[in-house]
């Protein structure tokens, strides 16, 4: 708890557009979690942009703030329970399907000499 807490404070002290910017960047992933295509994952898409949009002229600081602290504050209650990983990192759909092979395994079986159906006429 102490490291999230730790975490969240330094998410607190980055710059109003980073945070702003990491936000819509984490709201865009979370969309993309939720929905089953991008086809409608498109709709949400366009829709939390025209949100970020429409309070883009927004001046007063404080109210600033607390709209940056409700959009986070959305974002870590609508997280997925199960989000979308990409495939090569631990816990992706492809992650160490093709392990490497050690590199001090140095033996190669010749596989064909073994195995007696396929052994032809020529053996």
């Amino acid at each position: 708890m102490a490291q999230q807490e730790a975490y969240h404070a330094i998410v607190k002290a980055l710059p109003h557009r980073l945070r702003v910017m990491r936000m819509y960047r984490y709201g865009l992933r979370e969309l993309l979690n939720w929905s089953a295509n991008r086809h409608e994952w498109y709709p949400r898409a366009h829709a939390l942009r025209a949100e970020f949009e429409a309070n883009k002229a927004i001046t007063d600081r404080t109210e600033i703030g607390k709209m940056v602290e409700l959009g986070e504050d959305l974002i870590s209650r609508f997280r997925h329970w199960e989000p979308v990983l990409r495939p090569e990192v631990p816990g992706g759909t492809a992650y160490s399907i093709n392990p490497e092979h050690p590199r001090n395994v140095r033996a190669l079986v010749n596989w064909d000499m073994l195995d007696p159906a396929k052994r032809g006429d020529w053996m």
